[in-house]
């Protein structure tokens, strides 16, 4: 009966979790924001490592999250995604490409680099479409996906740092910039990202 209980109670737990991140999301198509004028791709270029995020399952076990953009000569971003299973300790890179928009250079169209078949590929976790919302390109990003599903669209919300953390004024500023557009920081968790740098090395 215990047992019976505990999944029970594990169910209920997941369904109000699946459930809490419905409500975040809404219903109705995706909203649109504001472009960012004059965004300067090389200037977004570089190490960039996740300080916060809105609940995504495909990263619910991955911490020490690093990515490197790398600005080719099409005018794309090439990007390495690092990360660090909590669970088993395994170290993990990624590929993909990330093209700006033409009428947005701050909307990045991203492809994960992969075998697969480009119709299979193009569902991959992370595969989609990313608004840089808000950046200084120094310290802090600020990026946005949203998809739609007919009545009711779900979004992603990550938050992107030079450096691991983010001092008090840049996360004010940051909440500012979700606030400016209505998205929710409670939304966003703590990745933890513990022993960071003795896994990458943050000097590489």
């Amino acid at each position: 009966m215990v047992m019976i209980e505990k999944r029970r109670t594990a169910s209920i737990l997941l369904f109000a979790i699946f459930l809490k991140q419905i409500v975040c999301s809404g219903f109705g198509k995706c909203p649109k924001f504001a472009y960012m004028d004059n965004f300067n791709l090389s200037r977004f270029a570089g190490r960039w490592y996740e300080i916060e995020r809105s609940f995504y399952l495909a990263q619910v076990v991955s911490s020490c999250v690093s990515i490197d953009l790398t600005e080719n000569t099409k005018g794309q971003l090439e990007v390495d995604v690092k990360a660090r299973s909590r669970w088993s300790g395994t170290l993990t890179v990624s590929e993909g490409l990330a093209s700006p928009t033409k009428r947005d250079p701050s909307k990045l169209a991203y492809k994960v680099v992969t075998k697969l078949p480009r119709m299979l590929g193009q569902y991959l976790p992370g595969a989609g479409a990313y608004q840089v919302i808000d950046t200084d390109y120094d310290s802090y990003a600020v990026l946005w996906s949203c998809t739609n599903y007919g009545l009711a669209h779900t979004d992603l919300i990550w938050i992107w740092g030079r450096q691991r953390e983010l001092s008090a004024d840049r996360r004010i500023q940051v909440y500012k910039s979700l606030d400016d557009v209505r998205l929710d920081s409670e939304r966003l968790i703590l990745p933890r990202n513990g022993n960071c740098s003795e896994t990458w090395g943050d000097g590489d």
